[in-house]
Protein backbone atom coordinates (compact mmCIF):
# COMPACT_ATOMS: atom_id res chain seq x y z
CA UNK A 1 0.00 0.00 0.00
CA UNK A 2 1.33 3.44 -0.96
CA UNK A 3 1.95 6.00 1.75
CA UNK A 4 -0.33 9.04 1.44
CA UNK A 5 2.63 11.36 2.13
CA UNK A 6 5.19 10.95 -0.62
CA UNK A 7 8.70 12.35 -0.59
CA UNK A 8 7.56 15.07 -3.03
CA UNK A 9 4.74 16.16 -0.73
CA UNK A 10 7.00 16.30 2.31
CA UNK A 11 9.62 18.24 0.35
CA UNK A 12 6.99 20.74 -0.86
CA UNK A 13 5.62 21.25 2.66
CA UNK A 14 9.11 21.65 4.15
CA UNK A 15 10.14 24.10 1.43
CA UNK A 16 7.02 26.13 2.05
CA UNK A 17 7.55 26.25 5.81
CA UNK A 18 11.28 26.95 5.68
CA UNK A 19 11.23 29.86 3.23
CA UNK A 20 12.74 32.98 4.86
CA UNK A 21 9.66 35.14 4.24
CA UNK A 22 7.45 32.59 6.01
CA UNK A 23 9.93 31.89 8.79
CA UNK A 24 10.19 35.58 9.65
CA UNK A 25 6.54 36.58 9.54
CA UNK A 26 4.66 33.35 10.04
CA UNK A 27 5.03 29.62 9.70
CA UNK A 28 2.14 28.42 7.54
CA UNK A 29 -0.19 25.72 8.78
CA UNK A 30 -2.02 22.95 6.96
CA UNK A 31 -5.77 23.62 7.07
CA UNK A 32 -6.81 20.48 5.24
CA UNK A 33 -5.40 17.69 3.06
CA UNK A 34 -7.73 15.34 1.23
CA UNK A 35 -7.91 13.20 -1.87
CA UNK A 36 -10.67 14.57 -4.07
CA UNK A 37 -11.42 13.03 -7.46
CA UNK A 38 -8.15 12.60 -9.37
CA UNK A 39 -6.30 15.05 -7.09
CA UNK A 40 -4.80 15.33 -3.63
CA UNK A 41 -5.46 18.90 -2.43
CA UNK A 42 -3.57 20.46 0.48
CA UNK A 43 -4.66 23.88 1.80
CA UNK A 44 -2.24 26.10 3.74
CA UNK A 45 -2.76 29.43 5.45
CA UNK A 46 -0.82 31.85 7.61
CA UNK A 47 -0.44 30.56 11.15
CA UNK A 48 -2.53 33.44 12.45
CA UNK A 49 -5.35 34.97 10.43
CA UNK A 50 -6.73 38.17 11.94
CA UNK A 51 -9.44 40.57 10.88
CA UNK A 52 -8.33 43.31 8.51
CA UNK A 53 -4.79 42.01 7.91
CA UNK A 54 -3.55 40.31 4.75
CA UNK A 55 -3.07 36.55 5.03
CA UNK A 56 -1.70 34.04 2.53
CA UNK A 57 -3.84 31.14 1.42
CA UNK A 58 -2.01 28.50 -0.63
CA UNK A 59 -2.85 25.21 -2.31
CA UNK A 60 -0.70 22.25 -3.31
CA UNK A 61 -2.37 20.19 -6.05
CA UNK A 62 -1.06 16.69 -6.76
CA UNK A 63 -2.08 13.76 -8.92
CA UNK A 64 -3.78 11.15 -6.75
CA UNK A 65 -2.14 8.19 -8.52
CA UNK A 66 1.46 9.48 -8.54
CA UNK A 67 1.55 12.37 -6.00
CA UNK A 68 3.17 14.45 -8.74
CA UNK A 69 2.63 18.20 -8.20
CA UNK A 70 0.46 19.73 -10.94
CA UNK A 71 1.89 23.02 -12.17
CA UNK A 72 -0.67 23.87 -14.85
CA UNK A 73 -3.97 23.57 -12.99
CA UNK A 74 -6.54 26.36 -12.64
CA UNK A 75 -7.18 27.07 -8.96
CA UNK A 76 -9.73 29.46 -7.45
CA UNK A 77 -10.98 30.22 -3.96
CA UNK A 78 -14.51 31.01 -2.85
CA UNK A 79 -14.71 32.60 0.62
CA UNK A 80 -17.97 32.79 2.54
CA UNK A 81 -18.27 34.95 5.67
CA UNK A 82 -19.25 33.51 9.05
CA UNK A 83 -22.93 32.59 9.35
CA UNK A 84 -25.16 35.37 10.55
CA UNK A 85 -22.57 38.08 9.94
CA UNK A 86 -23.23 41.24 7.99
CA UNK A 87 -20.31 42.63 6.03
CA UNK A 88 -19.49 46.17 7.02
CA UNK A 89 -17.29 46.82 4.01
CA UNK A 90 -18.26 47.16 0.38
CA UNK A 91 -14.72 46.33 -0.77
CA UNK A 92 -13.86 42.89 -2.15
CA UNK A 93 -12.18 40.59 0.35
CA UNK A 94 -9.20 39.85 -1.82
CA UNK A 95 -6.27 42.09 -2.48
CA UNK A 96 -2.71 43.02 -1.83
CA UNK A 97 -1.81 44.15 1.71
CA UNK A 98 -1.76 47.84 0.80
CA UNK A 99 -4.50 47.91 -1.83
CA UNK A 100 -7.38 45.82 -3.05
CA UNK A 101 -7.17 44.68 -6.66
CA UNK A 102 -10.19 43.62 -8.66
CA UNK A 103 -7.86 41.81 -11.05
CA UNK A 104 -7.51 38.91 -8.62
CA UNK A 105 -11.13 37.83 -8.95
CA UNK A 106 -11.87 35.26 -11.64
CA UNK A 107 -15.67 35.39 -11.74
CA UNK A 108 -18.48 34.51 -9.39
CA UNK A 109 -20.22 31.41 -8.12
CA UNK A 110 -23.58 31.50 -6.32
CA UNK A 111 -23.16 35.24 -5.78
CA UNK A 112 -19.72 34.79 -4.17
CA UNK A 113 -16.54 36.18 -5.71
CA UNK A 114 -14.06 33.63 -7.00
CA UNK A 115 -10.45 34.56 -6.28
CA UNK A 116 -7.79 33.28 -8.65
CA UNK A 117 -4.85 31.54 -6.98
CA UNK A 118 -1.65 31.69 -9.02
CA UNK A 119 1.79 30.18 -8.74
CA UNK A 120 3.30 33.61 -9.52
CA UNK A 121 1.83 34.91 -6.24
CA UNK A 122 3.61 32.24 -4.18
CA UNK A 123 7.25 32.23 -3.18
CA UNK A 124 7.12 28.43 -3.48
CA UNK A 125 6.37 27.74 -7.14
CA UNK A 126 4.79 24.35 -6.35
CA UNK A 127 1.90 26.17 -4.65
CA UNK A 128 -0.96 28.27 -5.97
CA UNK A 129 -1.49 31.27 -3.68
CA UNK A 130 -3.64 34.35 -3.19
CA UNK A 131 -3.48 37.03 -0.50
CA UNK A 132 -6.80 37.56 1.28
CA UNK A 133 -7.96 40.19 3.73
CA UNK A 134 -10.95 39.02 5.76
CA UNK A 135 -12.97 41.88 7.30
CA UNK A 136 -14.99 39.89 9.87
CA UNK A 137 -14.11 37.77 12.90
CA UNK A 138 -15.35 34.18 12.93
CA UNK A 139 -15.13 30.93 11.00
CA UNK A 140 -14.94 31.69 7.28
CA UNK A 141 -15.68 28.91 4.81
CA UNK A 142 -12.96 28.43 2.21
CA UNK A 143 -13.66 26.37 -0.89
CA UNK A 144 -10.75 25.59 -3.22
CA UNK A 145 -11.81 24.79 -6.78
CA UNK A 146 -9.27 22.88 -8.89
CA UNK A 147 -9.51 22.22 -12.61
CA UNK A 148 -6.97 20.43 -14.79
CA UNK A 149 -8.06 19.72 -18.33
CA UNK A 150 -11.47 18.01 -18.18
CA UNK A 151 -11.00 16.97 -14.53
CA UNK A 152 -12.14 19.05 -11.58
CA UNK A 153 -12.54 18.79 -7.81
CA UNK A 154 -13.12 21.00 -4.81
CA UNK A 155 -12.18 21.01 -1.13
CA UNK A 156 -13.96 22.97 1.60
CA UNK A 157 -12.67 23.84 5.07
CA UNK A 158 -12.91 26.64 7.64
CA UNK A 159 -10.49 29.47 8.34
CA UNK A 160 -10.77 30.83 11.89
CA UNK A 161 -10.33 34.61 11.85
CA UNK A 162 -9.51 36.35 15.13
CA UNK A 163 -9.14 39.87 16.41
CA UNK A 164 -5.87 41.73 15.91
CA UNK A 165 -3.57 41.81 18.92
CA UNK A 166 -4.15 44.77 21.20
CA UNK A 167 -1.36 47.32 20.99
CA UNK A 168 0.87 47.49 24.07
CA UNK A 169 0.09 51.20 24.43
CA UNK A 170 -3.49 50.31 25.44
CA UNK A 171 -2.15 48.12 28.26
CA UNK A 172 0.18 50.77 29.77
CA UNK A 173 -2.35 51.98 32.40
CA UNK A 174 -2.88 48.41 33.61
CA UNK A 175 0.83 47.58 33.60
CA UNK A 176 1.75 50.82 35.40
CA UNK A 177 -0.83 50.42 38.19
CA UNK A 178 0.91 47.70 40.30
CA UNK A 179 4.33 49.48 40.44
CA UNK A 180 2.56 52.74 41.27
CA UNK A 181 0.68 51.13 44.18
CA UNK A 182 3.86 49.46 45.47
CA UNK A 183 5.68 52.82 45.25
CA UNK A 184 2.93 54.62 47.16
CA UNK A 185 2.95 51.92 49.84
CA UNK A 186 6.77 52.22 50.18
CA UNK A 187 6.53 56.03 50.52
CA UNK A 188 3.82 55.63 53.16
CA UNK A 189 5.98 53.21 55.17
CA UNK A 190 9.02 55.46 54.87
CA UNK A 191 7.05 58.49 56.10
CA UNK A 192 5.76 56.48 59.09
CA UNK A 193 9.32 55.56 60.15
CA UNK A 194 10.48 59.19 59.87
CA UNK A 195 7.57 60.58 61.94
CA UNK A 196 8.71 61.41 65.51
CA UNK A 197 7.06 59.30 68.17
CA UNK A 198 5.83 60.89 71.47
Amino acid sequence: MKSTWSAQTLAAVLLYLLLPCHAQAHLGIVLSREARGPFVITLFTSSEVVRGQAADVSVLVQRRDSNEALLDAIVSFVLKPPRGSISQQADPICGQPASISLGTTSGSRDGQSMIAARREQSSNKLLYAAPVNLPLVGAWELEALVRHGAESANLTCEIPVGLPARPLVGLVPYLALPPLLVGLFAINQRLRTLRPTN
